[in-house]
């Protein structure tokens, strides 16, 4: 029967003050494989990262990712088998469900043999996701800059970006959930307009920092008052975080995604030192955490077996 082997990377996204444009797609993995059966049913295997919380019925995420392709394609939804190997932590701002809304959707493309583009692709897993920065992210690979049209039927616009090879991101991923839902709705439905022009300012200048490797400017530049200040409340010593990144030798900070992963951008010398003492200050308030040294992932999406 037909099967596909695709494995999609992590994202971290808004870099500080590039709410839902920026992300960047890191070397951390989830692994989606997905075949027909011949037996009518659905049949979901999760391992690794939240094997006991994703459920292995229509409830999972992957399910509608997967079904939105066959309504398109006009075709019944009988068989299927799908086994999800999870190495991104749930609830992390780290894009665990984009990954996994993207393997629903290349998967169920692959196997129907439809020929949908990169945005097409984007559109629907957008659609699903609500935002387009960690699907972006993770199907293209590398740093992307996105923006979803005002008209939620029109295609997303995209730009992937090269960064500097010596690059790396220190993350501290403390054992705090933060739901994408909840994260958004303690966000003002308003902003000032100074506000307003202090991130678009830095957004001017973090693009070309950050493919340019100008350090310098980053403990300027991942600087942010539209989302960052009022996500803190969720995330005990947020601040002072930060602020321990950067007398360890951090270029930039920022809270990954919704959080409660928090991100720093790095040169591999000061790479341990960094991850170390932002989990040192999670640690002084009873919080335990665990330290990733990832890498740019530059390629996105790869099919790593089919068969037809």
């Amino acid at each position: 029967m037909p099967k596909i082997r695709l494995t999609i990377p992590a994202s971290t996204t808004n870099l500080g003050c590039g709410f839902d444009c920026l992300g960047i797609a890191l070397t951390l993995y989830n692994v989606v494989e997905v075949e027909f059966t011949e037996k009518p049913g659905l049949f979901i295997k999760v391992e690794g990262e939240g094997e006991e919380l994703i459920p292995t019925n229509e409830n999972n995420i992957i399910f509608p990712a997967i079904k939105m392709v066959f309504e398109r394609a006009g075709k019944k939804l009988t068989g299927i088998k799908i086994r999800e190997i999870n190495s991104i932590p749930l609830q992390r701002g780290l894009g665990s469900s984009a990954a996994t809304r993207l393997g629903g959707i290349i998967a169920a493309s692959y196997l129907l043999n439809i020929n949908l583009s990169e945005g097409d692709i984007l559109k629907m897993a957008t659609f699903l996701e609500g935002h387009p920065d960690n699907v972006a992210a993770s199907f293209l690979g590398g740093f992307v800059a996105v923006a979803r049209p005002s008209d939620d039927n029109g295609m997303p616009l995209w730009i992937k970006l090269d960064v500097p090879d010596p690059l790396r991101l220190a993350l501290v991923i403390p054992q705090i959930e933060v739901s994408t839902e909840k994260a958004r709705r303690i966000l003002p439905s308003k902003v000032s307009l100074s506000d307003a022009v202090f991130n678009l300012s830095r957004l001017a200048l973090l693009i070309p920092s950050l493919t340019k490797g100008i350090w310098d400017n980053f403990p300027l530049v991942t600087q942010d008052r539209i989302h960052q200040p009022y996500r803190s409340s969720l995330i005990p010593g947020m601040y002072d975080v930060f602020k321990a990144a950067l007398d360890a030798g951090a270029k930039g900070v920022f809270l990954s995604g919704a959080g409660s992963s928090i991100a720093a951008f790095v040169l591999e010398r000061e790479a341990r030192k960094v991850g170390e003492a932002m989990q040192k200050e999670f640690f002084k308030r009873g919080i335990k955490s665990t330290v990733r040294i990832l890498s740019v992932d530059k390629k996105g999406v790869r099919i790593d077996e089919k068969n037809k």
